[in-house]
Protein backbone atom coordinates (compact mmCIF):
# COMPACT_ATOMS: atom_id res chain seq x y z
CA UNK A 1 0.00 0.00 0.00
CA UNK A 2 1.40 3.39 -1.27
CA UNK A 3 1.71 6.15 1.19
CA UNK A 4 -0.85 8.37 -0.56
CA UNK A 5 -3.37 5.18 -0.66
CA UNK A 6 -2.81 5.23 3.04
CA UNK A 7 -3.21 8.74 3.77
CA UNK A 8 -6.59 8.64 1.49
CA UNK A 9 -7.87 5.68 4.32
CA UNK A 10 -7.24 7.26 7.91
CA UNK A 11 -8.83 10.76 5.97
CA UNK A 12 -11.91 8.57 5.23
CA UNK A 13 -11.53 7.33 8.21
CA UNK A 14 -11.65 10.76 10.23
CA UNK A 15 -14.80 11.39 8.11
CA UNK A 16 -16.46 8.62 9.48
CA UNK A 17 -15.72 9.77 13.04
CA UNK A 18 -17.21 13.30 12.43
CA UNK A 19 -20.47 11.90 10.09
CA UNK A 20 -21.35 8.74 12.78
CA UNK A 21 -20.19 10.19 16.34
CA UNK A 22 -17.59 13.35 15.64
CA UNK A 23 -18.06 16.49 17.60
CA UNK A 24 -19.52 18.61 14.37
CA UNK A 25 -21.32 15.52 12.95
CA UNK A 26 -24.41 13.29 13.13
CA UNK A 27 -27.62 13.68 15.05
CA UNK A 28 -25.06 15.93 17.76
CA UNK A 29 -26.70 19.34 19.62
CA UNK A 30 -24.31 21.95 20.15
CA UNK A 31 -24.89 23.39 23.74
CA UNK A 32 -23.03 26.27 25.53
CA UNK A 33 -20.93 23.64 27.23
CA UNK A 34 -19.85 22.35 23.94
CA UNK A 35 -21.18 19.37 21.63
CA UNK A 36 -22.98 16.55 23.05
CA UNK A 37 -22.52 13.28 21.65
CA UNK A 38 -24.58 11.15 19.30
CA UNK A 39 -26.61 8.63 20.21
CA UNK A 40 -23.91 5.82 18.92
CA UNK A 41 -21.45 7.58 20.71
CA UNK A 42 -23.45 7.37 24.13
CA UNK A 43 -24.35 3.67 22.72
CA UNK A 44 -20.80 2.60 22.02
CA UNK A 45 -19.88 4.42 25.79
CA UNK A 46 -21.83 1.93 27.71
CA UNK A 47 -20.95 -0.44 26.12
CA UNK A 48 -17.30 -0.60 26.77
CA UNK A 49 -17.98 1.17 30.59
CA UNK A 50 -20.18 -1.53 32.02
CA UNK A 51 -17.55 -4.56 31.62
CA UNK A 52 -17.39 -5.57 34.28
CA UNK A 53 -14.77 -8.51 34.07
CA UNK A 54 -12.33 -8.21 36.24
CA UNK A 55 -9.22 -9.02 34.05
CA UNK A 56 -10.72 -6.38 31.02
CA UNK A 57 -10.53 -3.73 34.49
CA UNK A 58 -7.10 -4.88 35.35
CA UNK A 59 -6.09 -4.84 31.76
CA UNK A 60 -7.17 -1.28 31.56
CA UNK A 61 -5.92 0.02 34.62
CA UNK A 62 -2.53 -1.24 33.75
CA UNK A 63 -2.64 -0.07 30.15
CA UNK A 64 -3.52 3.70 31.49
CA UNK A 65 -0.77 3.47 34.31
CA UNK A 66 1.90 2.86 31.59
CA UNK A 67 0.62 5.73 29.27
CA UNK A 68 2.10 8.75 30.69
CA UNK A 69 5.90 6.52 31.66
CA UNK A 70 6.04 5.56 27.87
CA UNK A 71 5.27 8.94 26.58
CA UNK A 72 8.22 10.49 28.48
CA UNK A 73 10.48 7.56 28.68
CA UNK A 74 10.25 6.61 25.06
CA UNK A 75 11.49 9.50 23.71
CA UNK A 76 13.93 9.80 26.23
CA UNK A 77 14.99 6.32 25.80
CA UNK A 78 15.48 7.10 22.10
CA UNK A 79 17.62 10.16 22.50
CA UNK A 80 20.14 8.54 24.72
CA UNK A 81 20.25 4.95 22.60
CA UNK A 82 18.86 2.66 25.43
CA UNK A 83 16.30 1.55 22.71
CA UNK A 84 17.94 3.24 19.43
CA UNK A 85 21.35 1.48 19.14
CA UNK A 86 22.78 3.71 16.51
CA UNK A 87 24.41 7.12 15.85
CA UNK A 88 21.52 8.03 14.06
CA UNK A 89 19.54 10.45 15.82
CA UNK A 90 16.41 11.01 13.07
CA UNK A 91 14.17 8.72 14.39
CA UNK A 92 14.46 10.21 18.03
CA UNK A 93 14.00 13.62 16.65
CA UNK A 94 10.66 12.73 14.50
CA UNK A 95 9.23 10.54 17.21
CA UNK A 96 9.65 13.80 19.41
CA UNK A 97 8.41 16.26 17.05
CA UNK A 98 5.12 13.80 16.15
CA UNK A 99 4.71 13.70 20.34
CA UNK A 100 4.60 17.48 20.29
CA UNK A 101 2.85 17.70 17.35
CA UNK A 102 0.08 15.38 18.58
CA UNK A 103 -0.12 17.21 21.57
CA UNK A 104 -0.39 20.51 20.54
CA UNK A 105 -2.95 19.77 18.04
CA UNK A 106 -4.82 18.39 21.03
CA UNK A 107 -4.70 20.46 23.24
CA UNK A 108 -5.80 22.82 20.14
CA UNK A 109 -9.23 21.06 19.29
CA UNK A 110 -10.12 20.31 22.76
CA UNK A 111 -10.33 24.26 23.52
CA UNK A 112 -12.15 24.31 19.67
CA UNK A 113 -14.43 21.57 20.17
CA UNK A 114 -15.09 22.32 23.63
CA UNK A 115 -17.33 18.58 24.34
CA UNK A 116 -17.22 17.78 28.08
CA UNK A 117 -16.31 14.28 29.73
CA UNK A 118 -18.71 11.72 29.60
CA UNK A 119 -18.79 11.35 33.09
CA UNK A 120 -19.20 14.70 33.93
CA UNK A 121 -22.30 14.70 31.62
CA UNK A 122 -24.20 11.99 32.19
CA UNK A 123 -25.33 10.71 35.91
CA UNK A 124 -24.59 7.43 34.65
CA UNK A 125 -20.77 7.53 34.31
CA UNK A 126 -18.44 8.24 37.01
CA UNK A 127 -14.87 8.68 36.60
CA UNK A 128 -12.64 5.36 37.68
CA UNK A 129 -9.89 7.83 36.67
CA UNK A 130 -10.45 10.50 39.42
CA UNK A 131 -12.01 13.89 38.76
CA UNK A 132 -9.65 15.10 35.66
CA UNK A 133 -11.82 17.57 34.48
CA UNK A 134 -10.69 19.93 37.51
CA UNK A 135 -7.47 20.01 35.06
CA UNK A 136 -8.76 19.20 31.71
CA UNK A 137 -12.21 19.47 31.22
CA UNK A 138 -12.88 18.58 27.08
CA UNK A 139 -12.36 15.21 26.20
CA UNK A 140 -12.35 15.44 22.32
CA UNK A 141 -9.90 14.32 20.79
CA UNK A 142 -8.16 11.67 23.42
CA UNK A 143 -4.95 13.69 24.29
CA UNK A 144 -3.70 9.25 25.62
CA UNK A 145 -4.98 7.88 21.87
CA UNK A 146 -3.21 10.81 19.78
CA UNK A 147 0.30 10.26 22.05
CA UNK A 148 0.18 6.48 22.20
CA UNK A 149 -0.44 6.35 18.19
CA UNK A 150 1.88 9.20 17.20
CA UNK A 151 4.25 7.10 18.93
CA UNK A 152 3.25 3.68 18.01
CA UNK A 153 3.48 4.77 14.35
CA UNK A 154 6.46 7.17 14.25
CA UNK A 155 8.56 4.09 15.98
CA UNK A 156 7.12 1.79 13.27
CA UNK A 157 7.87 3.97 10.53
CA UNK A 158 11.38 4.45 11.60
CA UNK A 159 11.84 0.46 12.34
CA UNK A 160 9.33 -1.30 10.15
CA UNK A 161 9.29 -4.78 11.72
CA UNK A 162 6.63 -6.78 12.74
CA UNK A 163 8.08 -6.93 16.31
CA UNK A 164 8.18 -3.12 16.51
CA UNK A 165 4.36 -2.35 15.17
CA UNK A 166 2.65 -5.33 17.08
CA UNK A 167 3.70 -4.40 20.58
CA UNK A 168 3.27 -0.73 20.01
CA UNK A 169 -0.05 -0.69 18.29
CA UNK A 170 -1.42 -3.24 20.63
CA UNK A 171 0.03 -0.74 23.66
CA UNK A 172 -1.81 1.82 22.18
CA UNK A 173 -5.35 0.40 21.33
CA UNK A 174 -5.48 -0.75 24.67
CA UNK A 175 -4.61 2.73 25.87
CA UNK A 176 -7.00 4.40 23.96
CA UNK A 177 -9.73 1.99 24.77
CA UNK A 178 -8.49 2.08 28.39
CA UNK A 179 -9.91 6.27 28.67
CA UNK A 180 -13.53 4.68 27.46
CA UNK A 181 -13.49 2.12 29.78
CA UNK A 182 -12.76 4.82 32.52
CA UNK A 183 -15.28 7.09 31.79
CA UNK A 184 -13.30 9.69 30.46
CA UNK A 185 -13.61 9.97 27.05
CA UNK A 186 -15.86 8.50 24.56
CA UNK A 187 -15.63 6.44 21.51
CA UNK A 188 -15.26 9.33 19.10
CA UNK A 189 -12.67 11.33 21.40
CA UNK A 190 -10.20 7.64 21.26
CA UNK A 191 -10.84 6.64 17.52
CA UNK A 192 -10.47 10.45 16.55
CA UNK A 193 -7.53 10.69 18.67
CA UNK A 194 -6.02 7.87 17.46
CA UNK A 195 -6.32 8.69 14.03
CA UNK A 196 -4.47 12.59 14.66
CA UNK A 197 -1.83 10.83 16.18
CA UNK A 198 -1.08 8.68 13.94
CA UNK A 199 -1.79 10.97 10.75
CA UNK A 200 0.58 13.47 12.38
CA UNK A 201 3.49 10.62 12.92
CA UNK A 202 2.86 9.70 9.20
CA UNK A 203 3.26 13.38 7.92
CA UNK A 204 6.61 14.22 10.00
CA UNK A 205 8.10 10.79 8.86
CA UNK A 206 6.69 12.23 5.21
CA UNK A 207 8.61 15.70 5.55
CA UNK A 208 11.28 13.56 7.47
CA UNK A 209 14.67 15.05 5.42
CA UNK A 210 12.98 18.27 5.39
CA UNK A 211 12.12 19.32 8.81
CA UNK A 212 14.99 16.93 10.52
CA UNK A 213 18.61 18.82 10.79
CA UNK A 214 21.00 17.70 9.05
CA UNK A 215 23.25 16.87 11.80
CA UNK A 216 20.51 14.39 13.34
CA UNK A 217 19.90 13.31 9.53
CA UNK A 218 21.40 9.66 8.72
CA UNK A 219 23.22 8.99 5.56
CA UNK A 220 20.46 6.76 4.18
CA UNK A 221 17.67 10.12 3.94
CA UNK A 222 17.35 11.69 0.89
CA UNK A 223 18.50 15.63 0.75
CA UNK A 224 15.04 18.02 1.06
CA UNK A 225 13.45 19.91 -1.75
CA UNK A 226 12.46 23.33 -2.24
CA UNK A 227 8.72 21.62 -1.82
CA UNK A 228 9.08 20.57 1.83
CA UNK A 229 7.91 16.72 -0.19
CA UNK A 230 4.75 17.73 -0.04
CA UNK A 231 4.44 16.50 -3.82
CA UNK A 232 2.62 13.16 -2.67
CA UNK A 233 -0.87 15.30 -1.62
CA UNK A 234 -0.89 15.67 -5.87
CA UNK A 235 -0.51 12.07 -6.52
Amino acid sequence: MTYCTTLRSLLTAVLLVLILGGPTGGVQAQTTEGTEPSTLDKRLLDRVYHIESPAFGSTMRGADATAWPVFYAGAASAWIGIVRGSDDFSDAYRLSVSELGALGATIGLKYLVRRIRPYVRFPDVDSRAGDIARRDPYSFPSGHAALSFALATSWTLSHPKWYVAAPGYLWATMVALGRVWLGVHYPSDVFFGAVLGAVIAWGVHELGATITPEALRSDDDPSPTPLLHLRFLLN
